[in-house]
């Protein structure tokens, strides 16, 4: 018998037949259709044996799906446990984070605090300072006030005792015009009585010689009147000299 048409060894899986027929009812000859349908069963073959080997039993499956889920199990209870072991240390770390702001905080404000007692002791010291500085200005003021205040004196007393020396030589000057106005006053009056008594005189003699010595007498009396006229002005001349020039 022809190879194609034996007994065959194994299950066909699909129609090897029709697959020729309608391989020749495409121009393809007897020989190239049954090698082509052979070649497929052969690779049909084949893959359906590594399918077989491939292939798992129910109990094969219920096992591996007991192991997945144990394994599952397994597993959500070590993260869940790692998870809390996780949030433990979490919680600790955030207690000791919080025990240690509370520190700082705490020392802050015992900084903050003795930052406000220094700053204070500074303000007060300075404070003391410009009230120092104040009262070292005031002291200075006062003393400048009094030594002015000294000076002015001095320069008032220096002043009013010049003023009182130019007032007692101006009051001597005076004094001492006024005297030599009396004086030259007096003397002038003496000259004056003494022309009036020699020129009676005189008049009483030129009475008792006759009419020309009457004439000759007045006209001796004008000629002494004259002198005596200019006594006085020398008088007054020297009256006006000897009045204070200051």
């Amino acid at each position: 018998k022809a190879p194609h048409i034996s007994t065959p060894r194994h299950v066909h899986h699909f129609d090897t037949y029709g697959l020729v027929n309608r391989l020749k009812d495409g121009n393809w000859s007897e020989a190239q259709a049954i090698t082509t349908m052979k070649g497929v069963r052969v690779m049909l073959a084949e893959n359906m044996d590594l399918a077989r080997e491939a292939l798992v039993s129910k109990s094969q499956v219920e096992n591996e799906t007991y192991l997945f889920r144990a394994a599952c199990a397994e597993l959500k209870t070590e993260v869940t446990s790692r998870r809390r072991a996780e949030q433990e240390k979490m919680r600790s770390e955030r207690a000791q984070l919080q025990h240690e702001v509370e520190i700082l905080t705490q020392r802050l404000g015992q900084e903050i605090a003795a930052m406000k007692d220094d700053i204070k002791g500074t303000f007060d010291d300075r404070k003391m300072a410009v009230r120092n500085d104040e009262r070292l200005m005031e002291s200075k003021i006062q003393r400048l006030n009094y030594q002015i205040t000294v000076d002015l004196q001095a320069d008032a007393k220096s002043e009013v005792e010049g003023l009182r020396w130019v007032m007692t030589r101006r009051v001597i000057l005076a004094l001492g015009a006024i005297v030599i106005m009396v004086v030259g006053s007096l003397r002038i009056y003496s000259n004056t009585v003494h022309e009036q008594e020699q020129t009676a005189k005189r008049l009483a003699r030129m009475r008792s010689g006759g009419t020309q010595t009457d004439s000759g007498s007045g006209r001796g009396a004008a000629g002494s009147n004259s002198p005596t006229a200019g006594q006085e002005m020398n008088g007054g001349e020297m009256l006006v000299d000897s009045l204070p020039t200051g």
